[in-house]
């Protein structure tokens, strides 16, 4: 099965539109083009993708079943397209950072505010992550940085002291535990 992106987005705006006529001149193809086209691609599956009518065109199940794949294959070209155009801006690099509820919110957004101002052509990609899932995803190499809580083992990984988040512990007057340090 060869289809490229241009029968992949004729078919989906002809559909949208109800009309290959309509879906060709979205596409910026002539009606016979945009015809052959969908000839070629029922061809090669061996069933037809389209319904035609006098008041237009709709997907027959096979049809619906490439509309939705077509929709998502056009979708992740366009994210593509998206994420690379950011090179040809100049950037330079992408960081991906984990870091646990704590730093997201006490610790990260001062120094992070820094860094970018810093190098504004390096992108960090933050996510939120328990501290187990960030250790793991370091190891697995699904991050390039995390920031854990000291209490969750770091072994094999070069762990290094970065802010200090102190904790304490609230209790009622009169508890058992008010009168302790």
């Amino acid at each position: 099965m060869r289809f490229d992106l241009t029968d992949l987005r004729l078919f989906v705006n002809a559909v949208e539109a109800g009309s290959l006529t309509a879906g060709a001149e979205r596409t910026h193809l002539s009606l016979a083009s945009a015809s052959q086209r969908v000839l070629g691609m029922e061809d090669t599956l061996g069933t037809s993708l389209l319904v035609r009518r006098k008041s237009g065109v709709q997907p027959t199940e096979a049809g619906s079943t490439l509309l939705a794949h077509a929709r998502r294959v056009l979708d992740q070209v366009e994210q593509l397209r998206s994420e690379l155009g950011v090179y040809g801006q100049g950037l330079q690099g992408r960081v991906r950072l984990l870091c646990n509820t704590s730093a997201m919110a006490q610790h990260l957004p001062r120094a992070l505010a820094g860094f970018l101002a810093a190098h504004p052509r390096v992108s960090v990609d933050l996510q939120e992550r328990p501290s187990e899932e960030i250790v793991e995803a370091l190891r697995s190499g699904l991050a390039d940085l995390g920031i854990v809580s000291d209490a969750v083992a770091s072994t094999g990984l070069h762990a290094i002291a970065w802010a200090r988040d102190d904790l304490v512990l609230l209790v009622p007057p009169g508890d058992p535990l008010a009168g302790r340090r």
